[in-house]
């Protein structure tokens, strides 16, 4: 992996323009913070837990819905604790942690990429990865996926600096184990094998035969057991039996012992979460791999030119084994552990990629710099097919836009700059694919602002969250009693999410009977047509009504009516109302 002179080789305003690029993805990512929906049912575990310890006083022990809660290590709620003790208890505290991890990987990809290949894709890399989507919205939840995505980002960093002093320098090494440790701590194993799985690889694909050696592995594994062993001693002293079976059946045994079918959801998330950036990294994957270019003799058969292509590829695939290319190996290496590790695992949540959204950035950033330095590159077929594609999205999002400011009333303000945001978009596309205009800055800025819109103005706006007022008034009360939710599926982890407080899922009046069984204050949140068709002799007082949108139910033959606007604004704006309501 050829090696730089680091930060002496970076220009000073390249280290200003990502210092106002990072201030600026804070700013946006931190935009409305506690109204962004959708509330991710996760969120519930580290909200809820971590007032908890602040209310108890306990910081060891994580407890959620009254149960203790050994699923992650403990550091990710003490970020969240930490949060709340400086800043006051709320949404927006519990989801800050994310947003500064979310901001600092945006300097530390620019680093990375730096140390990789040059200035230049380091500053493309930066603009790119928080205008991916699956990057963007996970720095706006408080889960503890941004946290490991960080830390896995910075011990890749440290073990590509340690590379590139020839494994000299002992204290990148430490760095690098200091980071896997943190990571850990943060969201257990996931944090080791992703790094550790692709620096394995790209040693071993570099044939550097004295790794244990170079990576000083026993002393790595010293730091290890000092950051990581601390915790789990205090918990399996503290609950013994119950601590250790949870790790070793829920946590070991059942994520590798499944009978999940085997699919591809992995590559999917890859692509789609990713896009329109993925269609940019599809198109330099496979001219790196030989794929695109490739050209055959005329008059020859189709198994003829598969086995040209094969052998084509094939000698791609080992180009990049050359020392030149090391760069691009480590990166493909990073996102194929990705790949595979989650695919063995079986567990299908999207979130799960984001480690490897850096690595797209990377070789995204590389595509679109060294068309920079070859401007004719830019006219080979597939760049302009993903250039255009990334075009009719931005035209189509911004046609939506519009038509949805045109349907609703009353818009915010802000909602009208964006259709107009993302067609300047669109047109200044159109234009540089027939000129040599860096694409880069202005994709990424469109597509942080409106991301950041859409969940901070627009998903609020068209979609009823009266959870909020009902936990508004919880939040007055510091009420700390029974909470429920009657037949409203995703409700309750919204109003756990708002609230911070343990809240139960009803299904049936009996249920609801045996809930209001106590000399306690309870409150309960159902509809009103479910109130009055099951429970209106229950004898309970409503605090609050609110209205919750209504999913249209739309028959076929109903279909052509939609083209009329105030039609289709009238069945997007129907509601029903929801009752908050208490025993006392």
């Amino acid at each position: 992996m050829p090696s730089l002179p680091f930060f002496s080789a970076i220009k000073p305003t390249e280290k200003f323009i990502v210092c106002l690029w990072m201030i600026f993805c804070f700013l946006v990512l931190s935009y409305k913070l506690g109204e962004v929906p959708p509330y991710h049912a996760d969120e519930n575990f580290y909200i809820e837990s971590s007032l908890r310890m602040v209310e108890s006083g306990d910081y060891v022990t994580p407890v959620y819905h009254e149960k203790k809660r050994f699923a992650k290590p403990i550091l990710y709620y003490w970020m969240v604790v930490s949060s709340y003790k400086i800043f006051g208890i709320s949404l927006s505290s519990a989801r800050l942690p994310s947003v500064l991890f979310g901001t600092m990987s945006v300097g530390l990809v620019f680093l990375l990429a730096c140390r990789l290949f040059d200035r230049r894709v380091g500053l493309f890399s930066a603009f790119i990865l928080p205008s991916i989507y699956l990057h963007f919205q996970i720095s706006r939840w408080s889960t503890t996926d941004m946290a490991l995505s960080f830390f896995v980002l910075l011990a890749l960093y440290f073990f590509v600096v340690l590379f590139q002093t020839n494994f000299k320098k002992n204290i990148y090494a430490y760095l690098f184990y200091l980071s896997l440790g943190l990571g850990f701590m943060v969201k257990g194993p996931p944090a080791i094998l992703i790094p550790g799985l692709t620096v394995f690889g790209f040693l071993l694909a570099t044939k550097r035969g004295n790794w244990l050696a170079d990576l000083r592995v026993g002393q790595g594994l010293i730091i290890l057991l000092i950051i990581i062993m601390p915790w789990f001693a205090t918990m399996l002293g503290m609950h013994g039996e119950e601590f250790k079976n949870h790790i070793v059946g829920n946590e070991i045994k059942n994520r590798l012992v499944h009978d999940t079918p085997f699919s591809f959801y992995y590559a999917g998330v890859l692509f789609r979460y990713q896009l329109p950036w993925s269609l940019f990294f599809l198109f330099a994957a496979l001219k790196h791999f030989g794929v695109l270019g490739f050209s055959s003799e005329k008059g020859i058969g189709f198994g003829e030119r598969l086995k040209k292509l094969g052998k084509n590829i094939s000698w791609h695939i080992k180009l990049l084994f050359k020392e030149e290319n090391q760069p691009f190996l480590f990166c493909y290496t990073w996102i194929l552990v990705c790949l595979i590790l989650f695919t063995l695992l079986r567990v299908e949540h999207s979130r799960y990629m984001l480690p490897s959204c850096a690595a797209v950035a990377i070789l995204t950033a590389r595509l679109f710099a060294g068309i920079e330095k070859n401007p004719e590159e830019s006219g080979e077929f597939g760049f302009k097919v993903s250039t255009v594609i990334t075009f009719l999205i931005l035209l189509i999002s911004s046609l939506l836009t519009g038509i949805g400011v045109f349907i609703f009333d009353s818009i915010p303000a802000m909602l009208f700059i964006l259709p107009v945001l993302l067609f300047s978009v669109a047109l200044f596309l159109a234009f540089s694919i027939r000129s040599d205009l860096p694409m880069v800055f202005p994709i990424a800025l469109a597509l942080t602002l409106t991301m950041s819109s859409f969940s901070g103005d627009v998903l609020p706006y068209v979609s009823r969250y009266p959870m909020k007022k009902f936990a508004g008034h919880i939040n007055q009360e510091n009420f700390k009693g029974p909470i429920a939710v009657y037949k409203l599926g995703s409700h309750r982890a919204r109003l756990g999410i708002l609230t911070g407080r343990m809240v139960v899922k009803l299904h049936s009046p009996d249920e609801v009977e045996e809930f209001l069984r106590t000399n306690k204050k309870i409150y309960l949140v159902i509809k009103e047509s479910d109130w009055k068709k099951d429970l209106s002799k229950t004898d309970m007082e409503i605090i609050k009504k609110d209205q919750i949108g209504r999913k249209p139910r739309i028959e076929s033959n109903e279909i052509t009516g939609l083209f009329d606007t105030e039609k289709l604004g009238k069945i997007l704006r129907s509601t029903e109302t929801l009752y908050f309501m208490s025993n006392k």
